[in-house]
């Protein structure tokens, strides 16, 4: 089932993708300036996430990540798995396959990659995110490291599909910044920002090829 659904996946992704028009349903009004005044540069930091498909109970769920609580911004925050580019890495998608391995244990060998979505620019961090879409063949056995994971986040990749997990909250980043902004509420979980857009994008390609009609 799941070797189908990457193969479908992979045509809609290279047909054409939803792009910035995906992202901006799930950004607030701040992010929405951002894509107008501030731009990624040519020292703008990379970074590989990847969204993990796999089966599960006869479904297909993927995999979030609940960051370990430290000092930066993205502290505590719900996450896809993945991190920085390192020179060793042979590209930006083996990036998010070793970091996907390092964060909840996978092993690289297990998963297949089916393609990228849009890259998206973070301002706060200064880090261009690139997103890969992958699987394995079976449902992993997650270990998480502690010293950057709190929790793994398990969901069956319908719940994207369902409108009615799309809220909205004001959100602080410190005593002078507020602001309103949409989110997935995903296994009571609040997923926004960045992770929010990219996940935009991924249900924008599931609603392509009717996902929910191919189980």
């Amino acid at each position: 089932m799941i070797q189908a659904i990457a193969l479908q996946i992979k045509n809609a992704i290279n047909n054409c993708l939803p792009g910035e028009v995906a992202h901006l349903k799930m950004s607030s009004a701040i992010r929405m300036n951002d894509f107008i005044f501030r731009k990624e540069h040519e020292n703008s930091k990379k970074c590989g996430v990847l969204i993990l498909l796999f089966p599960f109970n006869n479904k297909i769920y993927s995999a979030l990540i609940l960051r370990a609580e430290y000092d930066g911004i993205h502290s505590g925050q719900v996450a896809l798995p993945g991190g920085k580019y390192e020179k060793t890495d042979l590209n930006i998608i083996q990036t998010a396959i070793r970091e996907t391995s390092e964060e909840i244990g996978v092993k690289m060998n297990d998963i297949h990659i089916i393609g990228s979505l849009t890259k998206l620019y973070i301002p706060p961090s200064d880090y261009i995110v690139y997103p890969s879409i992958g699987y394995v063949s079976a449902k992993p056995e997650f270990i998480p490291d502690s010293n950057e994971v709190k929790k793994v986040i398990e969901y069956s990749i319908e719940t994207l599909l369902d409108e009615t997990i799309i809220k909205t909250k004001e959100f602080h980043i410190n005593a002078n910044i507020s602001f309103n902004a949409p989110f997935f509420e995903i296994e009571n979980h609040i997923v926004w920002g960045a992770t929010a857009m990219i996940l935009s994008e991924f249900k924008e390609i599931l609603k392509k090829i009717n996902f929910k009609y191919l189980r």
